[in-house]
């Protein structure tokens, strides 16, 4: 958004302000003219066209290509995604399996032309123990049928797309590209073949054309399809997630009349098939390869069990020789074979994570709660400490009985937030996006809209207005309506606002807990998500169960008042951090936004705390509407719209200086940089931050900037990258789950001639990242330097 553009959609604004305080006549002529302005601000971005020819994407190729070399019109027309893997990678089917990401391919058409689905080849099921995915390797074409329209005016017609996939070896990387193709229109006949034609012809080879009738019983873990005939071997294909166990061997058995193929239901599809007949034939959809014909299934459902019959061969499971595992990592099943979803992130590889026992469980749940206790002492908790304060000095004045139930309301706060988190979290990642700690503070409306909730909260603190049923009072007196708020909402609502400040931090032991969730069940990652909520609230309800502790505060009294009003100022700090944040997201332009929004805001609660809690009559309802108007304003006004002229977050590496000739500067972390760097024989430290990890931006200004680490690293000729989490990146998430983590932060040194880096800890000190540093040998780069 241009200086220009975003003055034009201000004037919009203060128009709808005009709108509230001048008659009726005037309002249509300023409406008329806040149209105007609004329209002319939202005027479209041209995008850069994409380029014919393969397109190179890490281990991947791709290219956009067609069956024919011409169009003709009226003819069908089939356009595909070609894709070469290099050796050993591999991309995925629409049901990807135990892990992974069906390829997207969304292609814009000339006028009159219609694009049908992806037509999926039938997959491999490609072993990575303990799981399997289903999947291509080698070089291979995605068909989709194109409707032609009758008429073409053009001589020549250009097809584009946007592609994106995800391409996993021992490590997931996803990958997206602009593919485009051009075609010239053949007026008659038919067009010939182009030279990409054996591809279609192999994908049309392994493609379920025709269907086949089968019978489905599920009997506890085991569901059997049972097919007409005497194939030799049969292998199924599932086109629902999450419902059968990939890795497990399918069996085959000689019936009377045909034969049974015997799969292994998963968990869920255990309990989804007792609780609902109708998933016994959701879980049989898909396709089987018969004697290497591929047919899609025709399912109908048993009333009874069926035939056991003899064993004649079997498709192998997954091997048990020790693997590391692809596992789901930060995006849980949940794309249907229909669904449509951004490139995001899963089947990372979960290095460093906990394995899915109950005894790990146990210790994740343990470390939760240490980090959740550690939580209350992290810098992002500091702002709701007071409120905590205040709560304490009330439930000491109402003995034991006030003070139980004000800790239990406000542990149930702090427990009901993380349960809230990890409903969102995990239903993220079954809808496919790249999730993790902390990841509503990636999008720049909740930023937004959190940094309004800390000035309205600094505000209430000033005095400017009063609630009752409130946040932050804690059941102070409502002064508007002359009596007691009630303890439960206040307590409760602290600690939902203490769950919500302290989410830009992770506190020791805190990321080997979230770490766990990668791989994890509903259930276990809920457990993990409570301890943690526990930990934080155990304190706070320690002091309420044993009110004797409480001695040592004053009685309460004026300085309460007086208290509260002093602790404005770090919510008025914490709303100038997150616009901050804001702007590393969105640009400077948003900052702006964000500042009339907070006086507009302002402007409201002051006609709300001056006019309408101690006003009456007209003069209280006209300074209700114009501070509902005023609010409503703030809102839209503080709503964020990116930059486009500010550089993603990657792009922004930090601004540094030479140090006994060392480039010091942090440049965009990637793959390729740290392997270029690695093969050049300097070590690298990778800092994985965010703007708004509170964390983060403590350890990088006490620790990582500070002389003495950076001279350390200068004299090991040390290449810095940061990983930028600021805005959603797949790349960094991958590139965090494959070292088991949730979130940031995580700091990794690697040294040439080493397979696996330093991992070191959430929080940093000289020490720790001087004796790492200790541990590698000065690069050549260095060296030379000194000389």
């Amino acid at each position: 958004m241009t200086v220009h553009s975003l003055l034009r959609s201000r004037l919009a604004a203060w128009a709808l302000v005009a709108l509230a305080l001048c008659g009726a006549g005037a309002q249509r002529a300023l409406a008329q003219a806040a149209g105007a302005a609004a329209t002319g601000a939202i005027a479209p971005a041209a995008a850069a066209p994409a380029s014919t020819g393969p397109t190179r994407v890490e281990a991947v190729e791709v290219e956009l290509v067609g069956e024919s070399a011409a169009v003709v019109p009226g003819q069908a027309l089939r356009l595909g995604l070609r894709i070469r893997h290099d050796p050993h990678w591999h991309t995925y089917w629409r049901n990807p399996g135990d892990s992974g990401l069906a390829t997207q391919l969304a292609l814009e058409l000339p006028a009159g032309f219609r694009a049908g689905a992806i037509e999926w080849p039938a997959p491999q099921r490609l072993f990575i123990p303990p799981l399997a995915n289903y999947g291509y390797e080698g070089e291979i074409v995605l068909p989709v049928p194109v409707e032609v329209p009758a008429a073409i005016d053009a001589a020549r017609v250009r097809f584009t797309g946007r592609a994106s996939w995800l391409m996993c070896r021992e490590v997931c990387i996803p990958g997206e590209a602009d593919v485009a193709l051009e075609l010239p229109v053949q007026r008659e006949g038919t067009a010939a073949r182009s030279r990409f034609a054996a591809l279609f012809d192999e994908a049309d080879r392994r493609m379920p054309r025709q269907r086949i009738a089968a019978r489905a019983f599920a009997d506890g873990a085991t569901l059997s399809i049972v097919l007409a005939g005497r194939p030799a071997a049969v292998e199924f294909f599932p086109y629902r997630e999450g419902l059968l166990r990939n890795a497990e061997a399918q069996v085959l058995y000689a019936t009377d009349g045909g034969v049974r193929l015997a799969v292994q239901l998963s968990e869920d599809g255990v309990q989804r098939v007792r609780a609902d007949r109708a998933a016994v034939a959701q879980a049989a959809e898909g396709i089987v390869v018969v004697d290497g014909e591929a047919r899609e299934l025709e399912v109908s459902v048993s009333p009874t069990a069926l035939p056991a019959g003899t064993e004649i061969a079997r498709v192998a499971g997954a091997p048990q020789a020790s693997a590391e595992p692809v596992r789901r990592g930060l995006d849980l099943p949940g794309l249907g074979p229909d669904a449509s979803a951004s490139a995001g992130v899963a089947g990372a590889t979960a290095r460093g994570a906990p394995s899915a026992s109950a005894a790990s469980l146990w210790v994740a749940a343990l470390f939760g709660a240490i980090g959740g206790l550690i939580l209350n002492l992290m810098p992002c908790v500091f702002p709701v400490i007071g409120l905590k304060v205040l709560g304490f000095a009330r439930h000491g004045s109402e003995g034991s009985a006030g003070s139980r139930v004000g800790a239990l309301a406000f542990a149930a706060g702090v427990v009901v937030s993380f349960w809230v988190l990890a409903g969102l979290l995990l239903g993220l990642r079954a809808a496919g996006e790249s999730a993790g700690w902390g990841f509503q503070l990636q999008s720049p409306l909740f930023v937004a809209a959190m940094a309004l909730l800390f000035v309205a909260i600094a505000l209430n603190f000033s005095g400017v207005y009063e609630i009752g049923l409130s946040l932050t009072r804690l059941g102070q007196f409502d002064r508007a309506a002359g009596r007691s708020a009630h303890p439960l909402a206040g307590s409760f609502g602290s600690g939902v606002l203490a769950v919500l400040v302290a989410t830009p931090c992770t506190a020791p032991f805190m990321g080997s807990a979230l770490g766990y969730t990668l791989g994890s069940s509903t259930i276990e990652a809920l457990v993990v998500f409570t301890a943690i909520g526990v930990g934080m609230a155990a304190p706070y309800l320690l002091l309420g169960l044993f009110p004797a502790w409480l001695r040592w505060l004053p009685r309460p009294g004026r300085w309460m008042e007086t208290f509260r009003q002093l602790l404005a100022f770090p919510m008025y700090a914490t709303a100038a951090w997150l616009a901050w944040v804001l702007g590393q997201q969105a640009g400077i332009d948003a900052v702006l936004a964000l500042a009339i929004g907070a006086v507009l805001l302002a402007l409201a609660l002051w006609l709300a705390g001056r006019f309408v809690q101690r006003g009456s009559g007209a003069r209280r309802t006209w300074a209700a509407a114009l501070a509902l108007a005023s609010l409503a304003l703030a809102i839209w006004t503080a709503w964020p719209q990116r930059d486009g002229n500010a550089p993603p977050a990657q792009a922004r590496a930090g601004v540094g200086s030479p140090m006994d000739g060392v480039d010091m500067t942090w440049q965009p972390w990637s793959r390729a940089r740290v392997a270029d760097a690695l093969a050049g024989g300097r070590p690298v430290f990778v800092d994985f931050t965010a703007a708004w990890c509170v964390s983060c931006q403590a350890n990088k200004r006490l620790v990582l900037e500070r002389d003495a680490v950076l001279a350390a690293m200068a004299q090991r000729g040390v290449v810095r990258l940061k990983a930028d989490w600021t805005n959603r990146d797949p790349a960094i998430t991958a590139e965090l789950a494959r070292y088991g983590r949730n979130g940031v932060p995580l700091y990794l040194l690697y040294a040439p001639g080493q397979g696996e880096p330093q991992v070191l800890p959430e929080l940093l000190t000289s020490g720790i990242v001087l004796d790492a540093l200790a541990r590698i040998a000065p690069s050549p780069v260095a060296r030379s330097a000194d000389r």
